[in-house]
């Protein structure tokens, strides 16, 4: 039986690293996206040791041509998930963000889990299952300050998985966010140095919701829901 495909980007760290390691412990080939080569590297060969198959993509997912090489190399071959996980965070009030930094999240967080997806389409079609999963943020459910460039990127992206959920129902592709609250990453401990971990979720916990979602039968989907600590109410 031919192994099942999963495309993870951001994976080199964080909840993407847990998401492949998961993917790889149940079978999937693991094809990891991410900028720095050697955490992909790194994380493949994590994989390797759990007895799965990993191969590494040292990209930029904000580099449109870059992504499009990687659809290219794809050849035409079927992938059954992918996972939109690479995402950059900023806490700043409004009157303190720059044009720039508003363009970075918007790019990171909701324009390139857009061409990654579109450009990723005619592989998923090839699937007899395929998942498109991205990966949200307690934001979209619950507003807080100082976000308010994160908070965009993030809603923007729940209704473009609404919109395609519904665009690909025909096709019985299903289309899920799940929204994670502040997580145990480096992003977040580098956002919020000291924060006490027990106010997190583990990635391995959003990554056992993913491969939950992935794994039902075909034709059957979930409402896009949020996943946090309790300790962070």
């Amino acid at each position: 039986m031919t192994k099942k495909s999963a495309v993870i980007t951001g994976a080199g760290q964080g909840t993407g690293r847990a998401i492949a390691l998961r993917f790889g412990a149940a079978g999937f080939h693991c094809l990891l996206l991410g900028r720095t080569e050697s955490k992909l590297q790194s994380v493949a060969k994590e994989i390797a040791v759990l007895g799965g198959e990993a191969s590494v993509h040292a990209l930029d997912v904000t580099d449109d041509a870059a992504v499009a090489d990687f659809g290219r190399c794809l050849g035409g071959q079927p992938v059954d998930m992918l996972v939109n996980c690479a995402g950059d965070w900023l806490i700043a009030l409004m009157e303190n963000t720059s044009n720039e930094q508003l363009d970075h999240i918007l790019r990171v967080n909701l324009r390139a889990p857009y061409i990654v997806t579109r450009t990723l389409l005619p592989s998923l079609r090839r699937s007899d299952n395929a998942s498109i999963i991205n990966i949200g943020s307690l934001v979209t459910a619950i507003s807080a300050p100082t976000v308010s460039a994160y908070t965009a990127a993030k809603v923007g992206l729940k209704g473009m998985t609404a919109s395609l959920a519904a665009e690909l129902k025909p096709e019985r592709i299903r289309v899920v966010m799940i929204s994670p609250g502040p997580a145990d990453t480096p992003m977040r401990e580098a956002a919020s140095p000291g924060i006490d971990k027990s106010m997190l979720a583990r990635p391995e916990t959003i990554a056992d919701m993913v491969l939950a979602v992935v794994s039902l039968p075909r034709g059957i989907t979930t409402s896009d829901f949020v996943l946090y600590s309790m300790a962070w109410e």
